[in-house]
C-alpha cells in the first residue's frame, strides 16, 4: 500500500478529478473532520480510508486515484430532475441525539433554508415583534416570505460553505414554481452518500470487545498508535486500561516523572470511558492534573471557559486536580470571568417600575481598567442595558467562594489525592 500524504491527496484528487459534472468541496481531504467518528472521509458516495502512520494521518493513493477518477466519469442530465420537498421545520430539541446526528441531505438543505427565513424574519425587528411565521411553507413554496434570490444573495456572502458530501448542491440546484429541482443522478448519489455514512457509523460505533453499540458520535471511540481511532465501551475500555490514582499529583508536567510516564496507559481522568491521549496540566502553576482522552483533552483547551464550566460534569474539580490552584483555592485565570458573569447574571436585575425585573441578564465583560472589571448587563426581553464593575479584590474572592461551594459539595476522595507511595512521596514536586 503506497500511503501519501493529505495534502499530496489533495493534490491527486483534484487533478483527476477536474471537470466532474459534480462541484466538489475536498477540504475535507486536508481536514479530516470526521475521523473521530468513523476514520473515513466521504466524498460523494465514496469513503476514503484514512490510516495512522508514525503519528501522521495518510490515505492509501490506490483509493485516492479510484475515487477521482469515479467523479471524474459521473455523469448526470441537467434536464432530468426531481423535485425537492422540503421537511416541516422541527425544533432542537423537538429532536433526539441520534436523529440530529444522521446524515439527511433533505433535512440539510431545509435546514439552510429556515435559518435564512428566521435571519430575515428577525432583521430590524424587536424581539416582542418575532413569532414563528418563518418555520412556515410561504406562497412562494420557501420558509417564510423568503425568495430564492435572497436566499443564494445570503449563501454567496456568508463564510460558511453550503456542503454535503463534499460537494455543493446549491450550484446544481434550481428553483421554479415554488419548488426545488436538482438532477435526478445528484440525488440518487446523495441517497447513497446517506447509506455510506451510516453503515460506517454503525461499524464504528461497535465495540470492537464485546460488540455493544455505543452512541453515534463517537464517545467510545479511543486513539491507537497504528489504528487511528478504535472503539471500546466504558467497560472494555475499564478492563483495557489503568485507572489513574494521583500517584503524580503536585508533579510538575515538565518534570522528567511526566517524561516517563505514558498518559496512554491510563483511562481518562474526566470521562472515565476512553483510552487517554495526553498528560493534562495547569497553565497558570505548572503541576499535573492527569491523563485526558483527546476529546475531553481538546475540550478543556479550545471551549469557553463557561461552556467547560457548565458543561463538562466534574469539571471543576479536575481543575482542582493541580496543587497550585487547590491550595490557593482558585482556578486558572481564564475562568475568573465565566465565574463573575455567572455570578452577575444571577444576581443583578433591572428595575422595572417598582419591582425589579425576574429575568436573568447577559453579562458581557468589556475591560479591565482602574482595578476594576467592567461588565455591560443587558435584559433582552426588555431591551434594558447597564454596566456594573467588579474590583480585582471582589473578583478574587467571587472564585474563591465558588471553589469552596464546589468543594463542599464533592465526595472527599474526588478531591483529595490517593496516598502515594514512599518513594512516590520522596519524589521531589
Amino acid at each position: 500500500m503506497a500511503q501519501i500524504s493529505s495534502k499530496l491527496a489533495h493534490t491527486y484528487f483534484t487533478e483527476l478529478s477536474a471537470g466532474s459534472a459534480v462541484p466538489l468541496d475536498l477540504d475535507d481531504l486536508l481536514h479530516m473532520k470526521n475521523l473521530r467518528c468513523h476514520n473515513h472521509v466521504v466524498i460523494g458516495d465514496i469513503a476514503l480510508r484514512c490510516y495512522k502512520n508514525k503519528s501522521k494521518w495518510t490515505y492509501d493513493e490506490r483509493d485516492v486515484r479510484r475515487a477521482a477518477q469515479a467523479l471524474a466519469d459521473f455523469r448526470l442530465d441537467a434536464d432530468d430532475v426531481l423535485e425537492v420537498p422540503l421537511p416541516a421545520h422541527r425544533r432542537h430539541d423537538e429532536q433526539d441525539a441520534e436523529e440530529r446526528s444522521r446524515a439527511d441531505w433533505r433535512r440539510k438543505i431545509a435546514s439552510w433554508l429556515f435559518w435564512q427565513a428566521a435571519q430575515k424574519h428577525t432583521e430590524g425587528r424587536h424581539y416582542e415583534e418575532w413569532n414563528d411565521s418563518w418555520t412556515r411553507i410561504g406562497p412562494n413554496g420557501l420558509p417564510g416570505d423568503l425568495t430564492w434570490d435572497e436566499f443564494i444573495t445570503a449563501c454567496d456572502q456568508s463564510p460558511l460553505p453550503r456542503i454535503i458530501a463534499n460537494t455543493r448542491p446549491l450550484e446544481l440546484m434550481t428553483f421554479s414554481d415554488g419548488s426545488l429541482f436538482l438532477p435526478r443522478a445528484y440525488t440518487e448519489l446523495l441517497d447513497r452518500w446517506e447509506q455510506v455514512e451510516e453503515d460506517l457509523v454503525t461499524r464504528a460505533r461497535t465495540c470492537r470487545d464485546c460488540a455493544a453499540q455505543g452512541p453515534r458520535w463517537g464517545a467510545w471511540r479511543t486513539q491507537d498508535r497504528l489504528l487511528g481511532y478504535v472503539t471500546l465501551c466504558p467497560p472494555c475500555s475499564g478492563a483495557a486500561f489503568r485507572r489513574y490514582t494521583g500517584h503524580l499529583h503536585g508533579v510538575l508536567y515538565d518534570s522528567p516523572r511526566v517524561r516517563g510516564t505514558r498518559a496512554a496507559d491510563y483511562l481518562c481522568l474526566l470521562c472515565a470511558e476512553t483510552r487517554a491521549a495526553a498528560w493534562d496540566h495547569c497553565h497558570d502553576h505548572g503541576y499535573l492534573r492527569g491523563p485526558l482522552c483527546g476529546s475531553c483533552n481538546t475540550f478543556e483547551g479550545k471551549t469557553s471557559p463557561r461552556n467547560f464550566l457548565e458543561d463538562k460534569e466534574g469539571a471543576v474539580l479536575h481543575l482542582l486536580k493541580c496543587r497550585g490552584c487547590l491550595k490557593r483555592r482558585t482556578l486558572p485565570g481564564r475562568y475568573h470571568i465565566a465565574i463573575i458573569q455567572k455570578h452577575l447574571e444571577a444576581t443583578e436585575h433591572h428595575r422595572l417600575r417598582s419591582r425589579r425585573c425576574k429575568r436573568r441578564p447577559s453579562a458581557q465583560h468589556m475591560e479591565l481598567a482602574h482595578g476594576a472589571h467592567r461588565f455591560d448587563l443587558e435584559c433582552w426581553r426588555h431591551s434594558q442595558t447597564w454596566t456594573q464593575n467588579v474590583t480585582v479584590p471582589e473578583a478574587a474572592a467571587l472564585v474563591r467562594d465558588f471553589v469552596d461551594q464546589a468543594l463542599a459539595a464533592a465526595q472527599p476522595d474526588t478531591v483529595v489525592p490517593a496516598a502515594r507511595t514512599a518513594s512516590e512521596a520522596t519524589a521531589p514536586a
